[in-house]
């Protein structure tokens, strides 16, 4: 069979998957997502104290969080997607652009979010090229999170392009600054009084595991989608592949676990007077919800489960088992954001009047934004899906 064959039948099976319930499914992310957009660029108008639940106490929120979840994720997808592009994995091939493009789209969501949790987002381009400011590392992390979608954009060019050769130096350049970028996470926590929340020693590996689970994670939901949308995608290769992602997740979840358990351990048997509160607020406090239900519950011990009841073959297994991951990591980086900064700095001087934690709680602005950033990247999915295919027959 000749290529122009294979793009002629790939064609007709876009043709065959644009549906009216999917484009009804399409419109409905994209109009939640235009509503998001409406609330950032709302409370740009009339300023984030009036409609933001962050004060100058928690000036990081629920939008830093989805900025962090979104560019973890990215950062996972790009992992595999560079192995597996270098190695030219044949068994990945049918899915390996689809990949690159959700990689894309959740960098993109993710700049989306800190662009909006900024009172002035048009600053960044324009004084981060006119005043650069090498010691910053939020002036680092905007630069090299901004170069690296740039790459990835160019990389999927390549691929559609056939400059396959070239394509796989963009990724690997790609991967590259996406590890930097996030290994800089832990430079941005001690900017703020959450610094003494987490292990610094333990950081870097912690956010390349999140990372690594939000990637796996991701391809077996997007996948999931892409089978509903055209169930003729499902191949035998196509369930190994699936079934290989599941066992590295597996994988991953088992690592993650010991780093909840070292959590575990530190809350209920302190060490370090710093990180006490903090520890106590998150396992025996108010956000001990957060912590038993989501990091514990939903982001390891079930998902760990199911994979192992699904063996990697039940694709409805394997869906439920990412959404629960993607909602229990989602939670620990939540968790990871806001918790540290309840306790305030100087809360071991004992102040009359200070109190012993600060409180935050999300406001409908910073719900709505995280809700459109997510519908973001499920709309420009779906139309990546039906209008512009990226599934081709090897």
């Amino acid at each position: 069979m000749s290529k122009s064959d294979i793009f002629v039948m790939d064609a007709r099976l876009n043709t065959m998957a644009i549906t009216m319930p999917n484009l009804i499914a399409l419109a409905f992310f994209a109009l939640l997502c235009i509503i998001g957009l409406s609330f950032g660029l709302h409370s740009l108008i009339v300023g984030h104290e009036h409609t933001f639940g962050t004060t100058r106490y928690v000036p990081w929120g629920l939008l830093i969080a989805s900025y962090v979840f979104f560019a973890s994720m990215s950062t996972g997808l790009c992992i595999i997607f560079a192995v597996l592009q270098t190695f030219d994995v044949k068994l990945f091939r049918p899915m390996l652009e689809r990949v690159l493009f959700l990689a894309i789209i959740t960098i993109a969501a993710g700049l989306m979010s800190i662009s909006l949790e900024l009172e002035n987002p048009w600053r960044v381009p324009i004084y981060g090229i006119l005043s650069a400011n090498p010691h910053s590392n939020i002036w680092w992390k905007s630069t090299i999170y901004s170069m690296y979608f740039a790459l990835l954009v160019i990389n999927l060019i390549m691929l559609q392009t056939g400059r396959y050769k070239m394509a796989v130096k963009v990724g690997l350049i790609a991967l590259f600054a996406c590890l930097l970028a996030n290994l800089n996470m832990k430079a941005d926590m001690s900017v703020i009084g959450s610094r003494s929340f987490w292990r610094d020693n333990y950081m870097p590996i912690y956010f390349i595991i999140q990372s690594a689970i939000l990637g796996c994670s991701g391809i077996l939901f997007a996948n999931w989608i892409a089978v509903k949308l055209d169930p003729k995608i499902i191949t035998d290769d196509f369930n190994i592949a699936l079934k290989f992602i599941s066992k590295i997740l597996g994988f991953l979840l088992i690592v993650a676990g010991i780093f909840v358990c070292m959590k575990i351990y530190s809350g209920f048997y302190p060490e370090s007077p710093d990180n006490q509160k903090a520890m106590s607020l998150l396992l025996k406090g108010d956000y001990a919800f957060n912590f038993w239900l989501g990091e514990f519950l939903l982001g390891v011990v079930l998902p760990f489960v199911l994979l192992v009841i699904s063996r990697g073959i039940k694709l409805s297994l394997l869906v439920v088992a990412s959404i629960s991951s993607l909602v229990g990591m989602f939670y620990m980086i939540y968790d990871l954001v806001v918790v540290g900064q309840l306790v305030p700095v100087f809360s071991q001087y004992n102040f009359i009047d200070f109190p012993e934690y600060w409180s935050y709680s999300p406001s409908l602005h910073e719900f709505m934004l995280f809700v459109g950033a997510i519908s973001l990247i499920v709309a420009a999915f779906i139309a990546w899906e039906l209008f512009y295919k990226i599934r081709h027959i090897h």
